[in-house]
């Protein structure tokens, strides 16, 4: 399934059944747009090891990607590694395997990741892209993002689609690697392509594109800042994420929604996770974002994002993006 944020953004994430890689079969001229030869590649093709956050990447360049300068490559996947083992507190898997796939161009293409058997991704990718292209880019951190929450039942896609598209760029906010403007910026002009439209049947019924990725977003945000209100700031949506990637292990595992929102209930000592599921899972749930920006203190205006620091909860705004205290 691929899938794009307007005019910004394209991914795919590979949830089927698969089995573990190795005992695949090989086949010829893959074109690694199935899990198979995904992980046929990375069993099978040199490895360029990286280790970052307590986790090890074997990256592998397809094909061995003549005339690739990858010494470029390996700093954006390092950078990409980095901003989200500062949200999650460590690099969300052990050992994952990275296939990177070099096609004509000059951008980051889409992007899948699986988590059948073991941890892999593959993500498509310009040979001619500069260092300005992957300074902009978010694929690969969306892609590293799933590799931190146990898979889910396929009608609840948008807890995991959702997930990755609210912590990346908080993510690379909170890493430094972009302005926090920027991570408000797409909040602001993309959420309300998560409101329920007409026959709306709750996030877990509704497998439309607006639904799963910015309805899930949705979900995520308004977690967020309802921990931070409810516990004074004591606890936020990262600390229950990092508890639901400690107690899973990361995407090889398979869990319920409401296993999943339980745990981070249960590290955060509230309820709100499993109260907005019950909300807004089973049924459609029109929030007022116009009205939580305006708590938050965050607006778009002659194509600028401004702040109001007066705003009531302008210091869930900052808390948000800012980098994570040290534990």
């Amino acid at each position: 399934m691929r899938i794009a944020r307007p005019g910004r953004r394209s991914v795919a994430l590979g949830i089927g059944a698969l089995a573990s890689g190795a005992a695949w079969l090989a086949r010829s001229a893959p074109d690694y747009s199935e899990g198979q030869s995904v992980y046929q590649a990375l069993a099978k093709q040199h490895v360029q090891p990286l280790t970052i956050g307590g986790g090890a990447i074997d990256v592998v360049f397809a094909d061995g990607a003549p005339g690739l300068n990858r010494a470029r490559f390996m700093a954006w996947i390092e950078t990409s590694a980095r901003a989200v083992t500062t949200y999650f507190g460590r690099f969300p898997v052990a050992h994952a395997g990275l296939l990177v796939v070099a096609d004509d161009g000059a951008s980051v293409g889409g992007g899948t990741t699986y988590g059948f058997g073991s941890s892999a991704s593959v993500v498509h990718v310009g040979r001619e892209t500069d260092e300005a292209a992957f300074r902009e880019d978010w694929v690969m951190v969306h892609e590293m993002t799933h590799l931190a929450l146990p898979r889910t039942p396929r009608r609840s896609l948008w807890a995991l689609e959702g997930n990755a598209t609210y912590v990346e760029p908080v993510a690379r906010a909170q890493a430094g690697q972009i302005d926090p403007a920027v991570a408000w910026r797409w909040t602001v002009e993309d959420m309300v392509k998560g409101e329920p439209g007409d026959g709306d049947q709750g996030l877990d019924n509704t497998p439309t594109h607006g639904r799963v990725y910015w309805g899930g977003a949705m979900y995520y945000l308004l977690a967020d800042v309802h921990i931070l209100q409810e516990t004074k700031g004591r606890f936020g949506l990262q600390d229950a994420l990092r508890a639901i990637n400690r107690q899973s292990g990361g995407n090889t595992a398979e869990w319920s929604v409401a296993k999943l929102t339980s745990v981070g209930d249960e590290a955060t000592g509230t309820r709100v996770m499993t109260t907005l599921y019950d909300q807004m899972g089973p049924a459609p749930v029109q929030v007022d974002l116009d009205a939580l920006f305006a708590s938050l203190g965050v607006a778009e205006r002659d194509g600028a994002i401004v702040y109001d620091d007066a705003a009531p909860l302008a210091w869930i705004r900052r808390r948000i993006t800012e980098p994570p205290t040290p534990a």
